[in-house]
Formats: structure tokens, C-alpha cells, sequence
């Protein structure tokens, strides 16, 4: 939090935190925010690797039984249906707007004009092949 007030006006934060556990003032300021859900089939799948590679977290011993914990929401961060359904609360706000990773992945550069115009970022036309290129996958699996 100290560092953060001390970062320069038309700061990102990243977080997976659910609204009702963020800070109530950010939704009563001009702060923007961006919800960014994936289809659960794909969240867990993905989780399931993230937690079996990653040492600090407790792995599963089995596809099974990981997928009960994540239908129970019995994970690390909890339900990821509870997630959407508090984000959902706010599906009417002017200063959320949610896409879906999968919206993203099928036409990253209509995706990326959207938030663009969103958080009111000016850029020229030829940024946005250059940002998908560079934000891909596979770019960034190459750089991790």
C-alpha cells in the first residue's frame, strides 16, 4: 500500500481479489476497473497446472480431486464461481467493464481497442498488431 501511493497518477494494479474484498473507495472513485473471467473449464485446467508446477502451493494428487476442490471452492483463493458472482454485481457499472479471455484469444486486436477505449489509452492503429504480437502466448511463454 506504501508503494502504491507513492507510484504517479494513472496507476495499474493487478489483483485477484473479489470486489467485496477490495477497498469500498475504489468503487466510489473515478478508478477504472478491468474484470478479465475465463470460461472455468479452461480456469481449471490452467489452475491445476499452475498449482501442480509451483512448488509453495499444495498439489493434487489427482485431476479428481483437484477438480471436486475447485466445483466446492475448496482452493487457495477460494470459489471461482463466488468470484463471478460478486464481479457480477458490479455488471452495470460505467467503470468496470469485463471481457472474457476467450473474447480476447479469438480477435486480441478488437479486444484491445475496446479497452483501449475504455481507459481512454490513445493509440494508433498499427499499436494494436504489434501489442497482440507481442502479449501472445507464445511471446510470452518465450520471455518467461
Amino acid at each position: 500500500l506504501k508503494r502504491m501511493k507513492q507510484l504517479p497518477s494513472r496507476r495499474i494494479i493487478v489483483t485477484h481479489l473479489r470486489p467485496d474484498l477490495l477497498p469500498p473507495s475504489i468503487f466510489q472513485s473515478k478508478a477504472k476497473i478491468l474484470v478479465l473471467v475465463r470460461n472455468p473449464k479452461d480456469t481449471a485446467v490452467s489452475y491445476y497446472h499452475f498449482c501442480n508446477d509451483l512448488p509453495a502451493l499444495p498439489s493434487s494428487t489427482s485431476w479428481d480431486e483437484f477438480f471436486a476442490d475447485f466445483m466446492n471452492g475448496k482452493l487457495a483463493w477460494g470459489s471461482y464461481f463466488d468470484c463471478l458472482v460478486e464481479w457480477n454485481k458490479y455488471i452495470d457499472n460505467e467503470t468496470i467493464m469485463t471481457i472474457s479471455y476467450e473474447e480476447l484469444k479469438e480477435d486480441p486486436i478488437v479486444g484491445m481497442k475496446k479497452i483501449a477505449s475504455f481507459f481512454g489509452f490513445s493509440l494508433c492503429e498499427e499499436d494494436f498488431p504489434r501489442i497482440a504480437k507481442k502479449t501472445s502466448f507464445k511471446a510470452m511463454k518465450e520471455k518467461s
